[in-house]
């Protein structure tokens, strides 16, 4: 059996706080990096439930345009509703 004098558990017991240290630093990384992907997620996902209800209300008013009166010239759409999905 190995007998290790102070010098040595001091060496192990800097190494073990090292490494726990080392791994919550890489957990908080990761949880940084994870909040701000859902924050990009979020506001592409806002941008696109606007889209959809641009869409809605500009299909509605095209159905509307076309049961009155049925001729054109068509209704404008909205402004921002042929933006670029990114």
């Amino acid at each position: 059996m190995i007998t290790l004098g102070p010098e040595h558990w001091t060496a192990i017991i800097l190494a073990l706080i090292t490494l726990f240290g080392t791994v919550v630093g890489a957990i908080f990384t990761w949880l940084g990096g994870l909040n701000k992907r859902t924050a990009e997620m979020r506001s592409r996902l806002e941008k696109l439930e606007r889209r959809d209800r641009l869409s809605w209300l500009y299909i509605r008013s095209l159905i509307d345009h076309a049961y009155r009166h049925g001729a054109l010239p068509l209704p404008e759409p909205p402004e921002g509703w042929n933006e670029k999905d990114d």
